[in-house]
């Protein structure tokens, strides 16, 4: 009985976190389109992505500084981790190779400097998916 009781345990987890991972994917699916603007054609370009960076900094120092990079995301805890995982040189500033020239060269599997929707969706969805994972952990919540 507590076999099945743990297997049913392990279950929900793995239904609790892949319902989250749908929410993150449908989350992220949203935001394509709001990158996707020059031109709208399904595609991001690594142009596209630069300009939404240098939209962002608004004060035209090159980095992007955490209050710059909440305005334009939301309030939400995660936006701190999400932040950090970006500042891989941990100096607390996102320079345009952080946050654009890196995830985009993840994304551009061919190399021809386009991105599709699907590449978008999954780097960006997993991405999420691992810092909620990890703030799950760290707060003991994990499959809840």
């Amino acid at each position: 009985m507590q076999l099945h009781v743990v297997a049913f345990a392990g279950f929900i987890s793995i239904v609790l976190s892949q319902s989250q991972y749908d929410v993150i994917a449908q989350a992220v699916d949203k935001t394509f389109d709001l990158v996707d603007f020059n031109p709208k054609d399904g595609h991001v370009q690594y142009q596209e992505l630069s300009m939404g960076f240098d939209y962002i900094d608004t004060n035209d120092d090159g980095v992007l500084s955490f209050e710059e990079y909440i305005k334009v995301t939301n309030s939400e805890p995660i936006q701190r981790d999400i932040f950090n995982h970006y500042d891989t040189n941990k100096d607390g500033v996102l320079q345009k190779t952080e946050y654009v020239d890196t995830p985009f060269r993840a994304m551009d599997h061919n190399g021809d400097s386009v991105v599709t929707r699907h590449d978008y969706v999954n780097f960006y969805t997993n991405m999420v998916y691992h810092i909620v994972q990890q703030q799950q952990l760290q707060h003991g919540q994990f499959g809840r």
